[in-house]
């Protein structure tokens, strides 16, 4: 269950985003987050088992979440098929990509707008009024 080839790497490395933080530290290495997703989604295992060599499994998932909505794993995903020769190189991608697809369209049924964490209700029981 590998990830990228150093071939495959060259090309997605550009398509990126910086990791000098606007704030705060320096994110780790891209690679193995890639590696983590491929290992996550090869496997078909949780988030939460995702091993601990490919670093923190929230910091796995959080950069997942932040390239899905940006569109990293997208134009990832473009770049990688046109440069493919088998199918079988990105079959993790390719579950990515469906995963993806699954997850705005399952978003964009709902009709639901997010809301800001001041718009929650708050958690617990209610106090009754006085």
């Amino acid at each position: 269950m590998g990830g990228l080839t150093d071939d495959q790497w060259a090309l997605v490395e550009p398509l990126l985003p910086d990791r000098t933080p606007r704030r705060g530290g320096r994110w780790r290495d891209h690679r193995p987050i890639i590696d983590a997703v491929a290992y996550k989604y090869a496997s078909n295992s949780p988030w939460r088992e995702v091993p601990e060599h490919f670093g923190p499994w929230q910091t796995v998932f959080y950069r997942y979440t932040v390239w899905a909505r940006d569109g990293t794993w997208y134009r990832m995903l473009a770049t990688l098929r046109s440069h493919t020769h088998t199918a079988h190189d990105l079959e993790w991608l390719i579950r990515l990509d469906a995963t993806l697809v699954a997850t705005r369209r399952h978003a964009a049924l709902t009709g639901k707008t997010p809301r800001t964490r001041a718009q929650r209700p708050p958690r617990g029981r209610a106090t009754p009024p006085a």
